[in-house]
């Protein structure tokens, strides 16, 4: 977040000089920029970190935003660090058309949506695993350098992903120059963590660079019995011979030890009146000992990168990941009986391994022809996903007393009823041309894709082996007009697919889910860099949507669509006197428009609201006795939205209220962030009588931090 600068770079001291380096561009270059350093007071100047103003998520390619012929979000690391954000679903909580924590607060992993779906969830621009559990994998923020939100059908550039978008992190990278940072947090529920980042140059040869982040945590948790222990470990090294190679080798370790306790609370007593009273937010349904959740997270890969000249750039980028669930003794709630205060439980372990090798080839042109300037650039993409999920789901588990619950209950873990295998290969082959004409950008790119997806059921009798084959072409079609003030508006149309396994009653194998989207925007960023306002209306379609078949009830027709047409208005804007204001607006008319099933058409989806909101501020003092003070404060709403397909459940809006304070003295940080500073007791959502789910609580953070 800038501020103006009086003096020259040059005059600054090498400290300050790190602080304004520029963020690096995206997870396309080597060796990452010098990173922003924290708000720093020089006489009267203060300097703070930049706003993004390019990104490689959309085209591949390093395009300033405005010319990007889409809809995009770029969080940094410095503003999740003045947010004091602890896991992915915080970090969207201020951004246009995206949502963080639809189900409150799971330890277990994030939950996110882009324009009302699930989005797909790529690290370093490769797709990560993709299972039923290990998909939603939480990132470690401490570890990113800045997240992409990339908003409707992007296939064209990754191949088979949902219609809302994607999520792109970015890891942190080796640096030129030494880093070193240390910091402590400690807060509410028992938190306690540790966390350092150092990097810079290894030995004297000028070509070796490294970088070695990690973080440990133990804390507890709002519900009974659950804690929130992660460990984070992530080693880097590039080498640079030349100003026009790079290699950089990524790697990365994490684990999450928690358990599975909170939320599937029954309506009556959360949403709804119970006579017994209300239900506690801190109540867990599971049996200590026996809901514990692990997962452990292990990638290493590599990017390279070699400019040949002439304007023709190579890039390789290539990771292989493993994750990992263990979750196998599981008490979860189905309901509360007729008394309306004994809770009934099931069994439910599970345990599940997934693996991802993601292998991208891209080469880039820049061509000249007269008026004309190109970037041109085409590559071959292919992924292997593979998944071996084992689970069991079985009644009979001992009740519980909601309202004056005793614990210790002799559990019998059922053996696992189900085993399913499943293995998918994906090969792309892309092409794009970037159009300069004078102050036109005209973004034009097609891409060709083969899936082949296999499914086993290992424990059915006989064992059931299934077999699909997808093809697909995705096209984007974008215009931007870039005038010199800084003002750029835009039209695009983009397409998105995504393989669906399975088959109907007559044994048809299901066609490729499709999206469809046409978007028009406006946006704004001046040549001082200090500010980035975008506009976007858009009207985006899935088809093939899976609907209930009422001659077989238990098969799907093929035969649904979902529109959801939307406007987003999202700006953040940093004034040189310390002054920063940022802030998101979404509308979202959501129907699903064709289904089998009368009694779906027309309902909103699911956890989709109308109407949210939310709007920041953040002051630093620049002057005086009081220089390096700084304070922050939001609000977030969200409007009221249905949990279940047929619109029976609805969970009325809500607002809440976060702070923030820092001092910056010399070397040294002290800061602390709530969020939900009243907190407010709210439900997220109910998807049935059943199962709803309290919100987020207050949370109190308190960090020191160290930087030399």
């Amino acid at each position: 977040m800038p501020v103006a600068l009086v003096p020259p770079l040059s005059a600054l001291p090498r400290a300050l000089r790190l602080a304004c380096g520029a963020l690096p561009l995206s997870w396309g270059l080597a060796v990452a920029a010098e990173p922003a350093g924290d708000a720093t007071t020089l006489d009267q100047v203060q300097v703070r970190a930049p706003i993004a103003k390019r990104s490689q998520t959309v085209t591949k390619t390093d395009t300033p935003l405005i010319e990007v012929p889409q809809s995009v979000s770029v969080i940094t690391a410095e503003q999740m660090r003045e947010r004091g954000v602890h896991g992915i679903e915080e970090a969207v909580w201020y951004t246009a058309g995206a949502q963080g924590g639809g189900y409150g607060q799971d330890t277990r992993s994030d939950w996110l949506l882009v324009r009302g779906f699930a989005p797909a969830r790529y690290l370093d621009g490769l797709a990560l695993t993709d299972g039923v559990w290990t998909g939603a994998t939480r990132i470690e923020p401490y570890g990113l350098e800045r997240m992409d939100v990339l908003k409707g059908p992007s296939s064209v550039a990754y191949g088979a992903m949902p219609p809302g978008g994607l999520v792109n992190l970015v890891s942190k990278r080796p640096t030129k120059r030494p880093l070193h940072e240390i910091e402590a947090t400690i807060g509410n529920y028992g938190l306690r963590q540790a966390a350092f980042d150092v990097g810079g140059p290894l030995g004297d040869s000028g070509t070796l660079f490294y970088r070695l982040t990690g973080l440990a945590r133990n804390s507890d948790n709002v519900v009974d019995y659950v804690h929130d222990d992660r460990y984070f470990f992530a080693p880097a090294l590039t080498w640079a011979p030349g100003e026009d190679t790079a290699l950089t080798v990524l790697a990365r370790w994490q684990k999450a030890d928690t358990a599975q306790g909170g939320g599937f609370l029954p309506a009556a007593g959360t949403l709804l009146p119970n006579p017994h009273g209300r239900i506690p937010r801190e109540r867990y349904t599971g049996e200590p000992g026996w809901n514990d959740y692990r997962k452990t997270m292990r990638s290493l890969g590599y990017e390279f990168s070699h400019r040949f000249g002439n304007g023709t750039t190579f890039r390789q980028n290539l990771r292989y990941g493993k994750t990992e669930v263990n979750h196998d003794a599981s008490v979860g709630a189905f309901g509360l009986q007729d008394d309306l205060r004994t809770l009934t439980r099931y069994y439910f372990p599970l345990e599940e391994a997934s693996t991802a090798l993601a292998l991208d080839n891209h080469a880039e042109w820049k061509l000249g022809h007269g008026a004309w300037d190109h970037t041109l650039s085409a590559g071959v993409d292919y992924r292997r996903l593979r998944s071996d999920y084992a689970s069991a789901f079985a009644f009979g588990a001992p009740s519980l007393d909601i309202f004056d619950p005793v614990y210790g209950a002799a559990i019998v873990k059922p053996a696992y009823a189900s085993r399913q295998e499943k293995v998918q290969h994906q090969l792309g082959v892309y092409l794009q041309d970037q159009i300069r004409i004078d102050r036109w950008v005209v973004t034009l790119a097609g891409r060709q894709d083969r899936v082949r997806t296999r499914s086993d059921q290992r424990l059915a009798t006989p064992p059931a082996r299934e077999r699909q084959r997808d093809g697909r072409f995705s096209g984007r079609v974008g215009v931007n007009y870039v005038f010199d003030s800084g003002w750029a508006p835009y039209l695009a149309w983009s397409q998105s697919f995504e393989p669906t396994v399975g088959a109907d009653f007559a044994g048809r194998s299901f066609e490729p889910t499709t999206g469809e989207q046409v978007e028009a925007g406006l946006k704004y960023q001046p040549a001082h860099g200090r500010g980035l306002l975008t506009l976007a209306g858009y009207e985006l379609t899935q088809k093939n949507t899976l609907t209930v078949d009422p001659d077989h009830p238990l098969f799907s027709l093929q035969q649904g669509e979902v529109r959801v047409r939307g406007a987003e208005l999202e700006g953040r804007w940093n004034f040189a006197g310390g002054l920063g204001l940022y802030g998101a607006y979404a509308h979202a008319d959501s129907r699903i428009t064709r289904s089998n099933d009368a009694a779906a058409l027309g309902r909103q989806i699911v956890l989709q609201p109308r109407q949210v909101a939310s709007l920041g501020a953040d002051y630093t003092i620049g002057y005086g006795p009081l220089s390096g003070l700084g304070f922050g404060a939001g609000a977030r709403y969200t409007g009221a939205h249905y949990g279940d397909l047929y619109n029976q459940w609805k969970t009325p809006s809500y607002t809440l209220f976060d702070v923030s304070a820092r001092y910056d003295l010399g070397r040294w940080r002290v800061q602390i962030n709530a969020s939900n500073l009243g907190d407010k007791q709210y439900v997220a959502v109910c998807n049935s009588a059943t199962w709803c789910y309290y919100g987020y609580p207050r949370t109190v953070t308190a960090t020191v931090r160290y930087r030399w």
